[in-house]
């Protein structure tokens, strides 16, 4: 699945988008198609929620007409001239967020020279279109659709796999991170582990796997026995990863916290801080090619720590996207998702959540 979202002026190709958008949903959900930002609130910076609306996206399509280029307001100033033009700055979003930015062409319009618009959106023109055109529409969408998939699925080549020595010197690693783990008596939840007689969770599955799962912390099953989603989370998690190939032993699964905290209570700064080291590495050792972090702690977490523009969005705003990122082992992908768990609380998210993990298949 991708997220597309359309990038247009009513005055110069809203008859097209129309027609476009008709034709794309023969391919794609229409709950991936954004056509038009959400009413601003007052009192809202208008450029962060423009800017947070395009970092939802995994294609941006701008599309340019005969009066792109030129178009005006009632006082007869251009509109890509003024710094609070829609249009303009949604594009300098996309191209600031690295986002893959397709202009497409109509009503025989031809692509501006970079000297004729604003330097934030000269990159525009420098990035090949696809033209639309009347008498072949129906099959011009169609090169535009396998653009989008083949713009979306490049550079996802899969993770090598590991050589025997190389598989058991991970093992080793994960080995005796467990036991640190265990001993981890300065930890702020070791007391309560302790008097619950329960075990520390530091991770199961490949130690060279391609996808890592990061949730936010165990819980009253997994710490019984040791192991991280064999409660009715991880019922949800495995129907999920079912659905695209997987089984458990495929992935790595962990938490952002290892313990067990009190109360089914949110984790505490400080108990994020302790176990961060470990996650890290866990990274470090599993290499993943893609971490998918689920809920909104483990995705705050893991925004932040790979630096992503994305770190200050809710997780109702980035969930499904496809992030890319640069680890010390090399460039990575970042896949934020809701918490399995929330189908436990609201089962008409499962569709949701199905459509999201299906953005994993490309690193099966």
């Amino acid at each position: 699945m991708s997220r597309i979202f359309i990038n247009y002026r009513r005055q110069d190709t809203e008859g097209y988008v129309g027609r476009l958008y008709d034709h794309l949903l023969k391919h794609f959900d229409s709950g991936d198609i954004f056509i038009d930002v959400n009413s601003i609130q007052p009192g809202v910076d208008f450029t962060r929620a423009l800017e947070n609306a395009v970092s939802a996206c995994d294609v941006f399509i701008a599309m340019i007409g005969p009066q792109w280029l030129n178009a005006t307001d009632e006082g007869g100033e251009r509109r890509l001239d003024q710094w609070n033009d829609f249009v303009r700055l949604e594009i300098a979003s996309a191209l600031k967020l690295n986002k893959v930015v397709i202009p497409v062409l109509v009503g025989q319009a031809r692509m501006p020279a970079p000297a004729l618009v604003p330097d934030d959106i000269a990159p525009l023109c420098l990035r090949n279109a696809i033209e639309l055109s009347h008498q072949r529409f129906a099959y011009d969408v169609e090169r535009l659709v396998e653009a989008i998939r083949n713009s979306v699925s490049a550079g996802f080549a899969l993770k090598p796999q590991a050589d025997m020595p190389t598989l058991r010197q991970k093992e080793s690693a994960l080995k005796s991170l467990r036991l640190e783990l265990v001993d981890a008596t300065e930890s702020p939840l070791y007391r309560f582990r302790s008097e619950n007689r329960a075990f520390p969770v530091l991770g199961e599955g490949s130690p060279d796997a391609s996808i890592m799962f990061i949730g936010e912390a165990p819980g009253k099953t997994e710490v019984e026995k040791g192991k991280p989603f064999c409660g009715p989370s991880g019922e949800v998690l495995s129907e999920m990863l079912n659905g695209i190939g997987l089984r458990r032993a495929d992935v790595y699964m962990t938490n952002l916290l290892l313990d067990r905290p009190p109360a089914k209570r949110d984790p505490l700064p400080e108990e994020i801080d302790f176990y961060a080291p470990f996650v890290d590495r866990l990274i470090e050792i599993v290499q993943p090619a893609v971490i998918a972090s689920l809920g909104r702690f483990a995705s705050s977490y893991i925004l932040k720590k790979f630096d992503l523009p994305e770190q200050r969005s809710r997780i109702s705003d980035v969930h499904g996207m496809l992030l890319q990122a640069r680890a010390p082992y090399g460039d990575i992908h970042i896949v934020p998702l809701y918490h399995p768990a929330v189908v436990l609380y609201s089962a008409s998210r499962k569709e949701m959540l199905r459509r999201d993990f299906e953005k994993l298949r490309l690193f099966t």
